[in-house]
């Protein structure tokens, strides 16, 4: 299999318990790069969304766009 020149990531949110949600940043293959919990689900997409975020900023490619 041919790997993307462009690493490719997904955000899940998960309920766990009654007030418990579990959130992951995961490569497609289903590696887990960042995890987490929160109380709430919209505490948890932010969580999320904002650790996917700062793992694209500090992609190694980043530095090869700016030449």
């Amino acid at each position: 299999m041919v790997t993307p020149e462009f690493p490719i990531f997904e955000v899940t949110l998960a309920r766990r318990r009654r007030r418990k949600w579990n959130w992951s940043v995961c490569t497609v293959q289903g590696v887990v790069v960042m995890r987490g919990r929160e109380s709430s689900r919209p505490a948890a997409k932010y969580q999320a969304e904002r650790a996917l975020f700062m793992l694209l900023l500090t992609a190694p490619y980043r530095s090869q766009l700016s030449v």
